[in-house]
């Protein structure tokens, strides 16, 4: 019988185990991909940011048409109308958004399939959602947008909200409530849209809270939490303070990993994800547009989704803030590696 060279075997099998090990680490970290473009993810459902001269300002018929052929020509059919910041007490001023009715009309007439959704907003700092009446009036606004202005849904930004916000998630029980209530103009389906600001896994938390201090993040809680009453989730990836071009893309990838994994391991309901990518310049604290951009953030989108790790099914599409904020040229490079 011939002996087993025991060093020989020991040598193999620590071979073995390291190959397994590095594939496993391969796979989890960096992950096995694809080589599909833009174009074969894109499910033409994209949305845009626009400014709140739409709500106030009366436009006339060429010029809304014109915006609605524009963006049907890019593949957008999801519009976030700025109709005014809130104010402190939960309300809008009326003459703030007096054009709204006029724009949502005119656009359903030349594009029915265009949504149309009352982008409302304030600092976190400047509202307290704690307060049950506050909470009320915010209400009361998202159904005067939908149920008698005919919108089809609300687009709400308030920032920062974070893991233990439980008044910010109140509000989006009391928003879905209003929403649900069929009456009058507004007996048709309604949707509650969040954005909110870039997922950050528990697990990272946990590891550097020593060495870095957090006050405001978004982790599986909050993403699942909102969840919970939101028809649709906005990823807002910019104002990271990302200073390396290669680092943003990889940030952008995977937050497209790790968000269409969460929503298809533990959301119950067909939310809808869409990442909000940068096309403004402003040079300020937090953000450098020659790394944060649109070219960006669509290369680390589509490398997420190339990703096996990744679950497509979970995402919907692209927002682009801002719809001023894009030039001829912007326009070309997302056209060129969204569409195509």
């Amino acid at each position: 019988m011939r002996k087993i060279n025991i060093k020989n075997f020991w040598v193999v099998s620590g071979a073995v185990f390291l190959f397994f090990g590095l594939m496993i680490v391969w796979i989890f970290f960096v992950g096995l991909t694809t080589d599909e473009t833009g174009g074969f993810y894109n499910k033409s459902h994209n949305a845009v940011w626009i400014a709140h001269e739409w709500a106030e300002e009366a436009k006339s018929d060429r010029e809304i048409q014109d915006l609605v052929i524009k963006l049907e020509s890019h593949d957008i059919d999801t519009i976030y109308l700025h109709v005014g910041p809130l104010k402190s007490d939960g309300r809008i001023d009326e003459e703030t958004y007096g054009a709204t009715l006029n724009f949502v009309e005119k656009v359903k007439r030349f594009k029915n399939e265009m949504y149309v959704y009352a982008w409302i907003g304030q600092l976190r700092g400047k509202i307290n959602l704690e307060n049950p009446d506050i909470r009320k009036n915010i209400s009361n606004m998202g159904m005067i947008f939908t149920k008698m202005i005919g919108m089809d849904g609300i687009h709400l930004d308030i920032e920062p909200v974070w893991d233990g916000d439980v008044d910010f998630i109140s509000l989006l029980a009391e928003l879905r409530e209003v929403l649900d209530t069929g009456s009058g103009l507004g007996s048709e389906e309604k949707f509650l849209s969040v954005a909110l600001a870039e997922f950050i896994p528990s697990s990272f938390i946990w590891w550097v809270e020593n060495a870095v201090n957090f006050k405001n993040y978004n982790t599986e809680v909050n993403y699942l939490n909102v969840a919970q009453y939101a028809d649709q989730i906005v990823d807002m990836v910019y104002d990271t303070g990302i200073d390396e071009g290669w680092l943003y893309q990889w940030f952008v990838k995977e937050q497209v990993i790790w968000v269409t994994d969460l929503l298809d391991e533990k959301d119950p309901t067909d939310t809808e994800f869409l990442i909000g990518v940068p096309a403004y310049e402003d040079v300020k604290e937090g953000f450098n547009p020659e790394v944060e951009n649109i070219g960006a953030a669509l290369v680390g989108l589509i490398n997420g989704l190339n990703d096996i790790r990744s679950n497509e099914d979970k995402f919907t599409g692209v927002a682009i803030y801002a719809e001023w904020e894009v030039d001829e040229n912007e326009w070309g490079i997302y056209d060129g590696l969204w569409l195509k």
